[in-house]
């Protein structure tokens, strides 16, 4: 209702025929057609020449035409038909589309919104009152808890009492988002985080000699288990041989941590992927595992064929 009243008095207060819009940018194509010379041809068509190049252009007033088809698209005359219509002395205003005009103006705003009383005057209708719409199930599983907000119970807060020190600077009181450093810190990446699921522990990963087990950390060996039994034949010479090397507590040591490593990051990456198969493809393979047999299945069981048949051939 506002629009359409300020649309009425701005019609009553313009007195051109052009409305305000289509007026300014008639009144720029007129400033920029002050280097242009029009040159009368025949009846109404003129051709246009710029001053200071080789641009030219033909106008025709009777069709209302410029070949640069500025004239035809927008409604308004160009500068080089102004140039042509200041020639021949003619009202701009005249020339331009009838929907730029204050009256086609008026066929558009003149219409007004009908006021109506407030909502304790309304009316009342016996009908039943609108059901709300059926429910849809969006696509992608649903979410089981909502999004909490910052102030209420259950959302993600910071715990009291920790310190956060940012990841690229090293510094407290901010994090790597805010941080207005230039430069990265190699000390602040060196953190102990949880290990990703799925990781599989590479070289650096492996305990190295100074994370090995000593000998002087190994339990010292007790009476009991320096006896020997006596069913066992003693040998007759004492001394072991020399060729035979001696293991040392710190290399079975080693190689038993090692082996155990091994093995675990091979269970981590020897996972055999779960591969979905159709069902015409399950029922060819429990078709093959199917074991065989009758004839033929080996050389002791042939194939054997009736006296009157005989073999057929290829042809």
């Amino acid at each position: 209702m506002n629009r359409l009243s300020t649309s009425a008095s701005k019609l009553e207060n313009w007195p051109h025929k052009v409305m305000p819009i289509p007026r300014r940018r008639l009144d720029n194509e007129v400033f920029n057609s002050g280097h242009w010379l029009p040159t009368w041809s025949i009846a109404e068509t003129f051709q246009v020449t710029h001053s200071y190049n080789t641009h030219e252009f033909i106008v025709d007033i009777a069709k209302r035409s410029c070949s640069c088809n500025f004239w035809e698209l927008v409604g308004i005359p160009c500068r080089h038909a102004v140039a042509a219509l200041s020639y021949r002395k003619q009202n701009l205003d005249e020339f331009v589309d009838a929907c730029y005009t204050r009256e086609k103006f008026a066929l558009c705003y003149g219409f007004s919104v009908s006021p109506i009383n407030g909502q304790d005057m309304w009316p009342e209708v016996e009908m039943e009152p609108p059901l709300p719409p059926a429910y849809k199930n969006g696509p992608g599983r649903p979410k089981k808890i909502r999004i909490r907000e910052s102030g209420e119970d259950g959302a993600r807060k910071r715990r009291s009492g920790v310190a956060y020190k940012c990841t690229k600077c090293d510094n407290f009181g901010h994090n790597a988002m805010t941080c207005k450093a230039t430069t990265q810190d190699p000390n602040a990446l060196k953190r102990k985080r949880k290990p990703k699921k799925g990781h599989v522990p590479t070289a650096t990963d492996m305990p190295t000699a100074n994370d090995m087990p000593t000998a002087s950390d190994m339990p010292a060996p007790t009476a009991t288990d320096m006896t020997v039994p006596t069913n066992v034949p003693v040998p007759t010479d004492p001394q072991p041989p020399t060729d035979m090397p001696v293991p040392t507590i710190m290399s079975q040591t080693g190689s038993s941590v090692a082996a155990s490593i091994t093995k675990q990051s091979r269970k981590r990456v020897e996972k055999k992927p779960i591969i979905k198969r159709r069902q015409s493809e399950r029922i060819k393979l429990s078709w093959f595992k199917r074991p065989i047999t009758g004839e033929g299945i080996s050389s002791d069981k042939p194939i054997t064929l009736p006296e009157n048949e005989d073999i057929p051939t290829s042809k």
